[in-house]
C-alpha cells in the first residue's frame, strides 16, 4: 500500500514505546537504529486491520548498522485482548522502514492492537538440524 501523504503522522505514544522496548531488549546492533526515532514519521502500511506502519526516517539522521538483511528485529507477544502476534522491524539502506505486527496463529481477524510490553519476547532463530534451508527457534517458550 502506498502511503497517502495526508495519512503521514508522528508516531503514536504506544508505537514509540514499542520501538523503544525493542531497542532496549533486542540485539545490541539493533540499538544503532535508535537515533532514527528523532523526527520519524509513520503512515498506515496495510489495510487488513493490523496496526503495521511504514516508517519514514528524517533526513540527516545517523544510519543504523548494516545487518545484511531487511529484518532487524523479531519479537512475539500478546495484545491486551490476548491475541498472539509477531512483531517484525525492517530496515532498508540502514534506515528503519517498517514495523509489521501480524497474527502468529492466524486466529486474529479484523482489527487488533499492539502487543503489551510485558508480554514481548525476542525470537532468536538458528538453522534447522534436519534441513539447512529452514530455521527453528533457538529457545522457544
Amino acid at each position: 500500500m502506498v502511503p497517502d501523504s495526508k495519512l503521514v503522522r508522528p508516531l503514536k505514544e504506544a508505537e514509540l514505546e514499542l520501538l523503544l522496548w525493542m531497542f532496549h531488549h533486542g540485539p545490541d546492533d539493533l540499538r544503532t537504529f535508535r537515533p532514527q526515532l528523532e523526527g520519524i514519521l509513520a503512515s498506515p502500511w496495510c489495510d487488513c486491520g493490523c496496526p503495521s506502519i511504514r516508517l519514514q526516517v528524517a533526513e540527516g539522521v545517523a544510519l543504523g548498522k548494516d545487518f545484511n538483511q531487511r529484518v532487524i528485529g523479531d519479537f512475539a507477544g500478546r495484545t491486551e485482548t490476548g491475541e498472539l502476534v509477531g512483531v517484525l522491524l525492517f530496515q532498508r539502506d540502514r534506515k528503519l522502514e517498517l514495523l509489521e505486527i501480524y497474527s502468529m496463529d492466524g486466529l486474529v481477524r479484523g482489527e487488533f492492537g499492539l502487543p503489551t510490553l510485558d508480554s514481548l519476547r525476542l525470537l532468536e532463530w538458528q538453522p534447522s538440524p534436519h534441513n539447512p534451508n529452514r530455521r527453528v527457534l533457538k529457545s522457544p517458550k
